[in-house]
């Protein structure tokens, strides 16, 4: 289609039959006319019928001339005012481009519009029904896998690298393992630890029994007596029980005391020691140094990319199906979670007016810049069959109307002059 003329619309048969119409009762005026001039005897009737037959003429050439102007030069004459919309076709785009914008691409009107469509609510009934979830689903996992195609892969792996060794960098472990250890070790929670380590000790002590007996052989000279190495085992082993015991029943052991100090230094330490934070940086570089970790992050897109690519292909049925149960019950969670579908109705008002404050002015310039490349001819011309067939009851209004009171003047200048 040539950029330089409007979209070809049908001719309206209808528009023709009118302005025939139109042109007919013209005829017929001045037909009326002529004849009853020419042929009719001097009545009082023929007044009545010259009046209004010159009257309606007079209408249907005044209003054919307003109706025409419209669209081109009456008879091809350049007179003033006339071929309007041809002639102020870049005026006409430009108000018709800020018409629409003011009306159709209006914030206001936007807002109003989606408010009384409780959009949120037909989106949850819609996506409830399995047929349109298992829609969605299919629809999600192609467009997944389209956009995994054609994504390059370089570009895809380069960017996960830096993401991922970014997030390790700037994320400090040392305050939030702090902080866990902070929560875990609040109030009663510490003197369980402690508890807990003290049990774990002597359930230790009692199954390495062998183990301490034979390092205590191995340290001691060879001619060292078994009974002085079961001595020495003994006095280890109850000196070791003891204060095990003495710290499981003594809440107050000095022991304790310094295991909790011990605990609360490490998690001071954590949050707030330079050193610590300077060491785990240094451990974060060499772990993002690692093979084994770059083996396994430069597999992460490759492996993604051929998941997506083989479920679009040959669909896992658990896979497809988790998709359409997430569907439905998150249209399932906006239908009865009424806070859920208030952010899905701002979400969607927000999302429009950012796209009307954002591209309001160029859906308005695009309206403006298509009718200003069209040809003006043409674009009177189409115009006029879409709305010419309302244009010509104009001229049959002005031709009846015209008639009627050219017949009204001359009965009142009849009845006034008349002598009787």
């Amino acid at each position: 289609m040539n950029s330089g003329s409007p979209p070809r619309l049908t001719r309206p048969l209808a528009f023709q039959e009118m302005r025939r119409l139109a042109t007919g009762l013209l005829c017929l005026a001045a037909g009326l006319y002529i004849a009853v001039r020419t042929l009719a005897p001097d009545e009082i009737w023929v007044g009545f019928v010259l009046a209004a037959a010159e009257a309606a003429m007079v209408g249907a050439i005044a209003d054919w001339f307003a109706v025409t102007a419209l669209f081109r030069h009456p008879l091809g004459i350049p007179i003033p005012h006339t071929a309007i919309i041809p002639r102020r076709k870049d005026a006409i785009a430009r108000q018709f481009g800020r018409f629409v914008q003011a009306n159709f691409l209006s914030e206001a009107v936007i807002a109003e519009k989606l408010s009384s469509m409780s959009l949120s609510r037909s989106v949850a009934g819609w996506l409830s029904r399995p047929d349109n979830a298992r829609a969605v689903a299919e629809q999600i996992t192609t467009l997944l896998a389209g956009a995994a195609r054609v994504m390059h892969d370089d570009e895809i792996q380069r960017l996960i690298d830096a993401r991922i060794q970014s997030r390790i960098r700037d994320t400090s472990f040392g305050p939030m393992i702090g902080e866990l250890l902070t929560f875990v070790t609040t109030g009663r929670r510490q003197q369980a630890i402690i508890d807990g380590a003290v049990s774990f000790g002597l359930r230790l002590l009692d199954d390495t029994d062998d183990e301490i007996r034979f390092t205590v052989r191995r340290k001691t000279p060879w001619w060292f007596p078994d009974s002085v190495d079961r001595v020495i085992y003994e006095q280890i082993v109850r000196a070791i029980s003891r204060t095990l015991y003495e710290m499981q029943t003594d809440i107050y052991h000095p022991l304790r005391g310094r295991a909790v100090q011990a605990l609360n230094g490490l998690v001071h330490d954590l949050k707030h020691s330079e050193e610590l934070a300077k060491k785990e940086r240094e451990f974060k570089e060499e772990l993002l140094n690692e093979p084994a970790l770059r083996q396994f992050i430069e597999s992460l897109w490759s492996d993604i990319k051929s998941s997506l690519i083989r479920q679009a292909e040959s669909p896992d049925p658990d896979f497809h199906r988790a998709i359409e149960d997430a569907v439905m019950q998150f249209g399932k969670a906006i239908r009865e979670d009424a806070g859920l579908a208030g952010k899905v109705d701002a979400w969607v008002d927000g999302s429009a007016r950012y796209l009307i404050r954002t591209f309001g002015n160029d859906v308005a310039a695009l309206i403006q810049d298509t009718i200003e490349k069209w040809d003006g001819d043409a674009t009177a011309e189409r115009i006029e069959h879409q709305i010419g067939r309302d244009l010509q009851f104009i001229r049959i209004n002005g031709t009846v109307v015209g008639a009627l009171v050219g017949l009204a003047i001359h009965t009142i200048e009849f009845i006034a002059t008349s002598p009787y």
